[in-house]
């Protein structure tokens, strides 16, 4: 099989242990979906001065040949993630668009040495960031409808885990770093979906088995780089029933008033769990959201307070967390993310037809039978 894959780690494990450790034909590595899609060369200047792993990746992104190696290679299956569009921001030269390197962000960015002077930064989950990326991904969509009509494309919607079985990290690290992924991985679903909807030929596959991350983890323990084992059960699943891996619904009106009622017995004052709580748990799909909605809360509210204006990362999990579905439309995301604050935003959910719905249904089976 002609096998062709765009993403990240993500993508390049499915592969290995998934489909058997087949050799891709093309890769296209860490590269976001603006910059993948964008022919005009961007202006890169003099980048001698960056370390040298930084300076390949951004002449080798910007080759710009993504439509031509694809026409030529026609793969049977493209594997795509998304993991690289909800990792880092945009950089632009005010005509083309490059992904921001993990490099740049560790030492160049923090440094704020004169090569960003002149390009702008467009951050992640702000409304131009996704709609550049809504155009992106409908240029994608048509290219591979239109050219490559033969092509499956499988993409990967894996969620981050909080269970950690290794001693290289410590409770709190592995914690903040499992937040910080529960808030990105919402556009990731969001991505996936619409582009399933477009897609003549296209499957989005989540796994719904146990997640957890050790040592052994090939780029090192984290939320998103599982155990190696996590992915021979994977391997198995596939195999054997490829049903296993599919979407999980929302909750229904009870079991999400259930799960929250754990989750706010399990957090303290303070919105911190306890180690117990966190360790062994084996989380993936909707809970990781619905389980993590108090913390998440707490930290919105304690570092940013509720009139601050919300992005669409936030309006994306208000409506998971209050409705238990994702935004119908990226208009809808937009027109909520447009609130004047996270409080506007709130109070516009909790008093909609659909959450009373909701919360009626609840009261109803909590209540039981008359």
């Amino acid at each position: 099989m002609n096998v062709a894959y765009v993403g990240s780690c993500y993508s390049e494990e499915f592969l290995k242990h998934v489909l058997n450790d087949v050799a891709p034909s093309l890769r296209f590595y860490r590269i976001n979906s603006v910059s993948l899609m964008d022919e005009k060369p961007f202006e890169l200047g003099d980048i001698s001065e960056l370390r040298a792993d930084t300076q390949r990746h951004l002449s080798y992104e910007n080759r710009r040949n993504f439509r031509d190696q694809m026409r030529q290679s026609k793969p049977d299956l493209l594997v795509v993630d998304f993991i690289r569009d909800i990792r880092c921001a945009l950089l632009t030269d005010g005509e083309a668009y490059l992904s921001f390197p993990y490099e740049l962000i560790a030492e160049e960015y923090r440094r704020k040495t004169p090569y960003l002077e002149r390009l702008e930064i467009i951050p992640f989950a702000t409304p131009e960031y996704v709609r550049l990326h809504r155009q992106a991904l409908d240029r994608f969509c048509a290219f591979l409808n239109e050219e490559l009509p033969d092509t499956q494309v499988l993409i990967l919607n894996f969620m981050p885990t909080w269970d950690y079985r290794g001693r290289l990290r410590t409770t709190r690290e592995f914690r903040s770093d499992f937040m910080a992924w529960s808030a990105r991985a919402p556009m990731q679903d969001l991505m996936g979906r619409y582009c399933v909807s477009l897609l003549n030929a296209g499957k989005l596959l989540s796994y719904d088995g146990p997640l957890w991350s050790d040592d052994l983890a090939k780029y090192g323990p984290a939320s998103v780089h599982y155990a190696p084992a996590c992915w021979r059960l994977m391997a198995q699943r596939f195999q054997i029933n490829s049903l296993a891996f599919s979407l999980a619904e929302p909750p229904s009106a009870a079991e999400l008033g259930g799960r929250l009622r754990a989750s706010f017995d399990a957090f303290g004052e303070e919105g911190e769990a306890s180690g117990a709580h966190w360790r062994g748990m084996e989380r993936s799909g909707a809970d990781v959201l619905t389980d993590l909605m108090p913390a998440l809360l707490h930290e919105m509210e304690y570092r940013h307070g509720m009139n601050r204006r919300p992005n669409v990362v936030d309006a994306y999990q208000a409506f998971y967390w209050l409705l238990g579905r994702g935004p119908e439309s990226m208009e809808t995301l937009l027109a909520h993310s447009a609130e004047s604050s996270l409080q506007s935003l709130r109070r516009r959910l909790l008093r909609s037809e659909e959450f009373q719905a909701r919360m009626r249904s609840w009261m109803e089976d909590e209540a039981g039978p008359q």
